[in-house]
């Protein structure tokens, strides 16, 4: 590799260092579908509401707000079948479970639905782990960054 090869390769990797929407639209798509995969199917709305935005240097997830409560689960006032949230998420501590409030949970629900859910809680159907995500985009950036160079 002559020292122009080098220095071309080196520019373009501080461009992509910097710049990583590329990378991260590529990663974002993977996940989604991945999650669009794995969450609870009722009618659709959930799955369908998965996507993601993309900056420079930053990957969001987004789903409908009552896909959380899906995955870890709501505590009753008689039952609580509810998980704990891992490592802190949204603003949440770790370790917090989710409480039946009926501005929170239930939406436009029936009331005999949302009792039930006050009372039994909700059960979680874990479809995805913030950790385990926040992972796998943290060694796909590394892997491809360190590819480029």
């Amino acid at each position: 590799m002559t020292v122009d090869e080098f220095t071309a390769r080196l520019d373009q990797f501080g461009q992509r260092a910097t710049d990583l929407s590329e990378i991260l639209t590529t990663i974002g798509n993977e996940i989604t579908q991945s999650l669009k995969a794995a969450a609870p199917r009722d009618t659709g709305a959930l799955q369908a509401s998965i996507g993601f935005e993309v900056t420079t240097d930053s990957l969001s997830l987004e789903m409908l707000n009552y896909g959380i409560f899906q995955n870890y689960g709501v505590a009753g006032t008689k039952e609580n079948p509810a998980i704990g949230v891992e490592g802190g998420i949204f603003g949440i501590p770790a370790g917090y479970r989710f409480q039946f409030k009926s501005q929170t949970i239930g939406g436009s629900l029936p009331f005999p639905v949302r009792r039930s859910i006050a009372e039994r809680g909700l059960k979680p159907k874990k479809f995805f782990s913030i950790a385990d995500l926040s992972r796998e985009v943290a060694l796909r950036l590394e892997e491809e960054i360190s590819q480029t160079f």
